[in-house]
């Protein structure tokens, strides 16, 4: 359900910004934090719902099944992957946010190259500003991540 939430929020800013602004992907950094906080279901359920994520994005948004439904399953996969092999020494706050920065990253880097032509200027400037939103939303994550693990071991 909290999921829906934040991919309806995505919806709406950029429903509101009418394109002229990339928002940053709120529903992908929703199901990394639920994959990085290590809920015991958390892996199934985090690739169907990106799976679905994606899905509706192409539907609504590029027109097209697959683009951002193959870029969110891989991401969440490959999260999914790295969390799982890291050690629990290996989970520093640097590594934490930079898996969620990298969340972000990716679906924003293989628009660029792919939907938009990577030469196009407006497409580069329009990635920098959503990386410069992207970040303090990372690093937010990151910070509520660590808050919740204090929590939970004190």
């Amino acid at each position: 359900m909290t999921h829906a939430v934040f991919w309806l929020a995505q919806d709406l800013l950029t429903v509101l910004t009418n394109g002229a602004v990339r928002v940053p992907e709120i529903f992908l950094l929703s199901l990394a934090y639920r994959l990085l906080t290590g809920e015991r279901e958390a892996g199934v359920f985090s690739i169907w719902a990106a799976f679905l994520g994606g899905l509706l994005w192409d539907l609504r948004w590029v027109g097209f099944p697959g683009f951002y439904t193959l870029t969110y399953v891989a991401v969440v996969m490959g999260l999914l992957g790295l969390w799982n092999t890291l050690p629990a020494q290996g989970r520093t706050p640097l590594v934490v946010f930079s898996l969620f920065w990298a969340s972000q990253l990716l679906p924003a880097t293989l628009a660029v190259l792919i939907l938009h032509r990577a030469e196009d200027d407006a497409a580069r400037s329009l990635f920098l500003m959503q990386q410069g939103y992207a970040i303090p939303l990372s690093l937010l994550s990151a910070f509520f991540h660590f808050q919740r693990k204090d929590d939970q071991n004190a």
